[in-house]
């Protein structure tokens, strides 16, 4: 059942993204301020510095605003990449040095990326239902692999899946350490965002972060 306040904000929310499709320049900056309040709202880090950027922003409210069951909803996504393939791991580590660089010289996604080229990285799609051990295209080792087993986990929406996985402080916001949020079923580092145009949830152990 869908709370009073959750149907405020899934309301609040539907605006917000209304707004940040249909602004013009000058509008811009006071209608992402305000999909950002809602975004903080569900503890999640609406800063464009970041890798959640405001194309994600925008994604994520999209997210929320759902109301579809989980059989609409993976219907949905039936033309998302298959992360089980060595093409999705190609673009996940571009993705990722691309951001490191962008960090400078430390950060989330160097983190991600140090724990992508050591095998401890785990990308997770509730939406489909798989979760994959992440492998670095570029190791020898790794030349001829195109695609690796995945491990079945349940379907579920995404603030399921995140209300379930990721720890929330006393205020009710999710906790970060060290700049990344903090699994609380494996405490783990974890990120939620785009890989591509898609959202993944990516989790690595903490011993990983600098």
């Amino acid at each position: 059942m869908v709370s009073a306040l959750d149907s405020t904000r899934v309301v609040s929310a539907q605006y917000a993204l209304k707004n940040l499709r249909n602004s013009d320049d000058d509008s811009q900056d006071t209608q992402s301020s305000s999909a950002a309040s809602i975004l903080s709202s569900y503890g999640l880090d609406p800063s464009s510095a970041s890798l959640l950027s405001n194309q994600a922003l925008s994604g994520l409210l999209d997210t929320l605003s759902s109301q579809s069951d989980t059989t609409e909803e993976t219907d949905a996504t039936g033309d998302r990449a298959d992360i089980t393939s060595a093409s999705f791991m190609a673009m996940l580590k571009q993705q990722l040095q691309e951001a490191a660089a962008a960090e400078g010289e430390s950060g989330k996604a160097h983190n991600m990326l140090a724990a992508l080229e050591a095998g401890t990285l785990t990308i997770s799609d509730p939406t489909q239902g798989v979760s994959v051990a992440a492998w670095d295209v570029d190791d020898p080792d790794e030349a001829d692999t195109e695609s690796k087993a995945g491990k079945a986990i349940d379907v579920s929406g995404w603030s399921d899946f995140l209300n379930t996985h990721l720890e929330r402080g006393s205020d009710g916001a999710f906790v970060k350490e060290n700049g990344s949020y903090v699994d609380q079923t494996t405490d783990s580092n974890a990120f939620f965002g785009l890989i591509g145009s898609n959202y993944y949830y990516l989790s690595w152990p903490q011993a990983a972060a600098k």
